[in-house]
């Protein structure tokens, strides 16, 4: 405990707020979770996290009882979690950026309470999706994040000898946090994707699996286990799997270009138009259908925004010979003009 220049004890001195401690499980935890880290923030934790074996059981006991608080009966939470944050003095303003995360301490306590003194485990499984129009990024269990771009859907399953994601649909960005004793797969149904530590983009189509590295390297493969093709990418570079079970060479791309969703951007370059529609009805609350069969090849470049649905179909007849009809139910027709 601290001291005053009297010598009497400093009343701030004492134990330190769980919050403000680098090497306490909890920081970590709020820290990110609030949705405000650094890639400084991430070195750090990937430092915390290889210093002792204890300090990642710690920082998953906390992820899991965050995931319990989902299955607490609201008036039952509301009630445990006053019981769990009941601060000694005003919160100072300073603190602001964990504000929210120190909230969800209290949440996570609070649902540890509710499930009974939880106990740590080695096995995770979450599911996460996005509807049309929305994009989200989420922290899993061991620190990688996945940025999931709209109507996507993964299945994630981690345990103590691997990471596995499976991608349902859509598409999602991921930076692995590296750990050599765990590979981090992704599951595409057309093809897998192994790292361990790397960050890469996996878009699953009807008819092909596409991966895009921007930084690190991949193996993709795809096919049986007694005749599977493989490629190797390294940053920069592009593949598909096919839904035939063959793969592409691997190419280089515009990383950018390819992954401009993260910005809130799409980017055509001399693309039909067919597929400009498919990828806009990504973003739009009601899928835009393309009636003049005949301008489906029509090639098309341009930059959208994706967050404001009625601008992309106001777009549309700017940059190709049609006419963007809205009917009265909400679709949307798109017309030869």
């Amino acid at each position: 405990m601290g001291r005053t220049d009297d010598g009497t004890p400093s009343p701030d001195a004492g134990a330190a707020d769980p919050l403000e401690r680098p090497g306490d499980a909890a920081h970590w935890f709020a820290r990110m979770q609030s949705g405000e880290t650094s890639a400084q923030d991430r070195r750090d934790f990937d430092a915390w996290c290889a210093a002792d074996p204890a300090h990642l059981r710690d920082y998953r006991r906390l992820l899991a009882q965050w995931q319990v608080a989902a299955l607490v009966p609201r008036q039952r939470l509301h009630r445990l979690m006053q019981a769990a944050s009941t601060p000694a003095v005003p919160p100072d303003p300073s603190r602001r950026r964990f504000g929210l995360a120190a909230g969800a301490l209290a949440l996570a306590a609070a649902a540890g309470l509710a499930a009974h003194a939880l106990r740590p485990t080695d096995r995770v499984s979450l599911a996460l999706a996005t509807p049309q129009g929305e994009r989200r990024e989420v922290i899993l269990p061991d620190g990688s994040t996945v940025h999931l771009n709209a109507a996507t859907e993964l299945a994630v399953r981690f345990d103590h000898s691997q990471r596995h994601v499976e991608l349902l649909r859509g598409e999602a960005f991921f930076t692995v946090r590296h750990d050599a004793g765990r590979p981090f797969v992704v599951d595409g149904g057309l093809g897998q994707v192994t790292v361990t530590g790397t960050r890469f983009d996996v878009r699953r189509d009807a008819d092909a699996l596409r991966v895009t590295v921007a930084s690190g390297s991949v193996r993709l493969q795809s096919g049986p286990w007694w005749h599977a093709g493989e490629r190797r990418l390294t940053a920069g570079q592009q593949a598909l799997a096919y839904a035939d079970r063959t793969l592409s060479e691997a190419v280089k791309v515009d990383v950018d270009q390819s992954l401009a969703w993260q910005r809130g951007k799409v980017i055509f370059n001399d693309a039909p138009l067919a597929t400009v529609i498919d990828e806009m009805n990504r973003y739009l609350p009601q899928p835009a259908r393309l009636q003049a069969l005949g301008l489906a090849q029509y090639r098309v470049s341009g930059i959208f925004g994706v967050d404001d649905p009625d601008a992309l179909l106001d777009a549309l007849p700017a940059i190709a010979p049609v006419t963007v009809l809205r009917l009265g139910d909400g679709r949307v027709a798109v017309l030869a003009r």
